[in-house]
């Protein structure tokens, strides 16, 4: 699941687009899995580190969403408002509850409607993990079968039934249920939990209290400055506008508004870019505060300045970008000020974590004019993120007189639209579903381990084309069958952690031995000790205990433990556990088995940090690529035309295959295991592993060959041996953007 790089003659430009594979998202960058393409002129420039978000636009969604296209959007809002509200016909087989996403607290029954043609409802239930926990038959009166489990315990649920009438088969059908703590929150200000609305582009705000009930206390939104400025010097909020602040206020949840986007009488549809226009920016951001007053503590300042959504002026290079961001930024900030000086306003907004952009921010006092700073670190594993925040931190102590400012996280997700085999073709998601449960526990983690301020999960429900993002499925259009808004995976996990670590302060990060793949983060709460585990790798972990202790899984469940001599094991896998009490020793099991270096984990910026190199071959001989920055951050590259290996991708250029390269430093046996994947539309890549100059693998990747090609390749070395992993183009390199994941594997 990526977007991939495509390309097309244009004219005498090499023009390039991303074909979405599964991911993209309005009003985000124009994003790819690593590596981007852009025309001849800007050859050089290099995109961003793969992520697990919404990927480049294609011209005309990007054009459906300016300000220019708000009379087609309005018409077209306007005609799916009347599909959804006229009288719809029940199709066979609906599901219905009477908690809104199927979400139950604990200790409150359970209880979901099947409306069928059916005479007979056989069911199951299982869990997160696939373990079935209840079965039956449901008798049908008057075409519904109310189903009663008996499951009680906290967590997340499919229920799937096999109807049948006059012994012949119906379809099957499935629904989701939740069982959750409610939660409340010790401090709702302060809390870092929110999540991602979409109300300004027809999301429901009747999911509030669904948010609310788990401790969710802020949501992020918008309301348009083109929809509020029409005329200039007018400002009118729609309807919809009052009614989902007023809904935000029924609910106790706290808004933070994003001030986007562009205004035709202002310069461009796509931003300001003069003083007059910067001026007509800060004069829309007072009009909010007027209309909605004491409503609003956060401004933010425009959204992802760095990708998409930038004035043509701006989007020339790097510095026009943060020159113009800047100006912006301080009138804006003065205009806000001068009428609300307690409102907290939020610059940068930028997508990942672009050093390069906010350095030059920085440079021209930017930081003056914010009192916290944005970022949407989307990435496809969340391990790392720590990392970059540590830079940014550095960075901002840099031009701010040895002194941090808040960081907001006001987007993060993931996007996946992976299906297990029993699923296909049913529009479920339920992998890529549990893989964003798992990917949330483990970034929020590490974002709280940094202390970010606010963290907001995207996106509250599924919305358009991103289905699997939600922490619940669509409310209008839930193609799956599974019906309204019926719960996710990451609902329950969010649930669970925002349980687990609500007020709880960071402590330390334990520590583990050299080549150790184990995450266990220490926070502290009214003297109490928690502990979030996982592991990039499976292994085994031992805690020593002077006393009981507490342990919850991924979902909620308390998880019984036996300890032996004081001491308790656990075998720890991408599935975040909590573990409540007094510990005296943490330490690794060593099973034997250790994973001495993994491309994308030990990602460095330093050739040969971590013993790996970053470059290229120039008529067979290894030359090394150099940091270039972009307007997404760095990356390895500054050779020309579109070679450049990123986190997790490679590009070659033609007579210059990328080349990530390995020095060993230890003798024996290895394993080296991985994978590449290209998925684009092109003619492949063909992925290549050397030992000291020597062919030990090649594949066809992509085009002829299959999309994904998995390595599981013994091999001796010596210390110093050079393991290369080449990425070769063949007749072109249009789509040539390949995913690249290897671990080299040391066993006794």
């Amino acid at each position: 699941m990526a977007p991939e790089i495509c390309g097309k003659k244009m004219a005498s430009a090499r023009c390039f687009f991303v074909k979405e594979t599964g991911f993209s998202r309005p009003s985000c960058l124009t994003l790819t899995v690593g590596i981007f393409a852009r025309p001849a002129a800007e050859e050089g420039a290099f995109l961003p580190p793969r992520t697990s978000r919404p990927g480049p636009w294609f011209s005309s969604l990007r054009h459906f969403f300016s300000p220019s296209a708000l009379p087609l959007r309005a018409a077209l809002f306007s005609l799916c408002a009347l599909a959804i509200l006229a009288p719809a016909k029940l199709s066979a087989q609906t599901w219905t509850s009477p908690q809104l996403g199927n979400i139950f607290d604990e200790g409150q029954p359970v209880e979901l409607t099947f409306t069928t043609e059916a005479d007979s409802v056989p069911w199951k239930i299982t869990d997160f993990w696939h373990k079935q926990v209840d079965s039956g038959t449901a008798a049908v009166s008057e075409g519904k079968a109310v189903i009663k489990p008996k499951v009680a315990t906290v967590g997340y649920y499919l229920l799937n039934v096999d109807p049948t009438k006059a012994g012949a088969a119906l379809p099957e059908a499935y629904t989701s249920f939740a069982i959750v703590r409610p939660h409340v929150s010790k401090d709702p200000l302060k809390s870092p939990f929110g999540a991602m609305t979409h109300f300004a582009q027809g999301m429901n705000p009747e999911m509030l209290p669904t948010l609310k009930r788990i401790g969710i206390e802020s949501i992020r939104d918008e309301h348009y400055w083109a929809q509020v400025e029409e005329q200039k010097g007018v400002f009118k909020f729609s309807p919809k506008s009052d009614a989902y602040m007023a809904a935000c206020k029924k609910a106790g949840i706290h808004p933070l508004i994003a001030m986007t986007f562009g205004n035709k009488l202002y310069d461009h549809n796509d931003g300001p870019s003069t003083p007059a226009g910067f001026e007509g920016y800060g004069n829309y951001g007072q009009a909010i505060l007027r209309q909605y007053g004491d409503e609003i503590r956060w401004l933010e300042i425009w959204n992802e300045y760095n990708g998409t959504w930038a004035p043509p002026s701006a989007r020339k290079d790097l510095e026009s970008r943060y020159t113009t961001y800047t100006a912006m930024l301080k009138t804006a900030y003065d205009k806000i000020k001068a009428v609300r000086p307690d409102v907290q306003v939020l610059g940068g907004a930028a997508i990942l974590i672009p050093l390069p952009f906010f350095e030059g921010i920085f440079k021209l006092g930017g930081l003056k004019s914010m009192d916290a700073i944005v970022i949407h670190p989307y990435r496809q594993e969340p391990e790392g993120v720590d990392t970059e925040i540590q830079e940014l931190k550095a960075l901002i102590k840099k031009y701010n007189d040895g002194k941090e400012i808040p960081i907001w996280v006001t987007e993060t997700g993931r996007h996946t639209k992976d299906e297990y085999d029993w699923e296909k073709g049913k529009k479920m998601f339920e992998m890529g579903r549990a893989e964003g449960a798992r990917y949330l526990a483990r970034i929020y983690t590490l974002l709280l381990s940094e202390k970010v301020a606010k963290i907001y999960w995207y996106l509250s429900s599924d919305h358009m084309e991103f289905v699997s993002m939600g922490l619940l499925r669509n409310h209008a259009k839930e193609e799956s069958g599974m019906g309204r808004y019926a719960v996710a995976p990451a609902y329950v996990s969010y649930a669970n952690l925002i349980h687990q670590l609500d007020g709880a302060e960071f402590v330390r990060r334990e520590p583990m031995p050299e080549y150790s793949r184990t995450h266990v983060h220490t926070f502290q709460r009214d003297g109490e000790e928690i502990r979030v585990a996982w592991a990039t790798q499976p292994s085994k972990l031992r805690m020593k205990a002077s006393g009981p202790l507490k342990v919850y899984n991924l979902m909620g469940a308390e998880v019984p433990v036996q300890a032996a001599n004081g001491e308790i094991v656990f075998d720890l896998t991408e599935d975040a556990i909590y573990v409540i009490g007094k510990v005296e020793e943490v330490s690794e099991v060593d099973s034997g088995r250790r994973v001495i270096a993994s491309s994308n984990d030990d990602y460095t910026k330093t050739q040969g940090g971590n013993n790996w190199y970053y470059g290229y071959y120039e008529n067979g001989v290894f030359k090394e690529l150099k940091q270039v920055e972009t307007m997404w951050g760095y990356n390895w590259g500054g050779v020309g035309g579109f070679l450049a290996i990123s986190p997790g991708d490679m590009h070659p250029e033609m007579n210059s295959p990328a080349v990530l390269r390995w020095k060993s430093p230890v003798d024996g046996k290895l394993t080296i295991k991985g994978h590449w994947e290209n998925k684009g539309q092109g003619d492949g890549i063909i992925g290549v592993i050397t030992v000291d100059g020597k062919e030990l693998n090649s594949q066809q990747v992509g085009g002829s060959g299959k999309p994904r090609a998995e390595v599981n390749l013994p091999v001796e070395v010596q210390k110093d041996t050079i393991i290369d992993f080449v990425c070769k183009p063949g007749a072109n390199t249009a789509y040539d953007a390949t995913n690249r994941e290897f671990m080299i594997i040391q066993e006794d």
